[in-house]
């Protein structure tokens, strides 16, 4: 996706408007006071679709408005730009999850600027269904845990450290999954794309950096991102009053807190659907590979040891 600026002429015709995106954040905003009374509020807003920088009269600061906020634009008749900014009536702060919008279309590029990423992302939230689709709003409506799912790592020295390490993971893992499902009757896709994009969203609070790096946070060492993760579900469906059928809904909790080998007084389950076992599988592979990539050699023969591969990566020759 390519990030394009709409122009606003003098006098916009109402179409203009339509081609608008319902939903924007915004990436900043300044007030600057025009009396006693009166303040001028001016803010960037950002879309995949459309960039704008528009601006508004007010007597109050509505404290809910802020960098990072959804928002929607109330107009003031017909759009007018005054010195490169669009005159509107003022912002609507969306503090409800819309079950439509597509949140990684919002997602600025000082967030994530290797774009690719947020493309595929939108692609693989746009073949969720309805329910799911609301359901991952909700969970990541707040600009604060949408950004830290966006940027941080998936481990502290294992697969995926570095920043958006996590993003990349679980892109591969839905994308991986959701091959090894097609032509396979016993999955559901709907749940396994869901699972697969959620299953280590619950690290964006996990990790944090400290003074010496990459740490985990209390809330890591104490719960978990297992844990975590099946809170955001159960506030964001209470909350949000997303509604996702019984069978799904159970479906997708299976496939996030299952565990092949646990012992049976932890009181976790084995794997029992197919869409638990691909998704355990996917989320292995994306991990190994990208270990095997960071410590395999250049050349045929032994890379550096990981204690998570078990030993030293080898690259077979390819000479005849």
């Amino acid at each position: 996706m390519t990030e394009q600026h709409l122009p606003i002429p003098s006098a916009a015709p109402d179409n203009v408007v339509a081609k608008l995106p319902p939903i924007c954040r915004v990436e900043s905003i300044s007030r600057l006071p025009l009396d006693d009374h009166y303040a001028l509020n001016r803010a960037v807003l950002f879309h995949e679709r459309a960039s704008l920088m528009v601006e508004w009269p007010s007597r109050k600061v509505d404290a809910r408005l802020g960098v990072g906020s959804l928002v929607s634009i109330r107009w003031l008749g017909r759009p007018e730009s005054l010195g490169g900014a669009v005159r509107i009536s003022r912002l609507a702060v969306l503090e409800r999850p819309e079950p439509s919008g597509d949140v990684f279309q919002t997602i600025p590029t000082a967030w994530v600027q290797e774009r690719t990423l947020v493309s595929r992302g939108s692609a693989l939230w746009q073949r969720l269904s309805p329910h799911f689709q609301h359901l991952f709003n909700a969970i990541f409506w707040d600009a604060s845990r949408l950004h830290r799912y966006l940027l941080g790592a998936s481990s502290l020295r294992g697969h995926h450290s570095g920043a958006h390490g996590n993003l990349h993971h679980t892109l591969e893992v839905a994308e991986q999954a959701l091959k090894m499902a097609e032509n396979q009757a016993l999955a559901c896709p709907d749940v396994l794309l869901m699972a697969a994009l959620l299953h280590d969203a619950g690290k964006a609070d996990e990790y944090c950096l400290g003074g010496s790096g990459l740490e985990m946070t209390t809330r890591g060492k104490l719960i978990g991102h297992r844990h975590t993760i099946i809170e955001w579900i159960a506030a964001a469906v209470a909350n949000a009053r997303v509604c996702i059928p019984e069978p799904k809904y159970v479906g997708l909790i299976h496939a996030l807190t299952s565990a092949r080998g646990a012992p049976e007084w932890l009181g976790l389950r084995e794997p029992c659907t197919l869409d638990a076992i691909l998704l355990s599988a996917a989320d292995r592979l994306s991990g190994q590979i990208e270990l095997m990539a960071r410590h395999s050699p250049t050349q045929a023969g032994f890379g550096r040891f990981h204690p998570h591969l078990r030993g030293q990566p080898y690259m077979v020759g390819t000479s005849v």
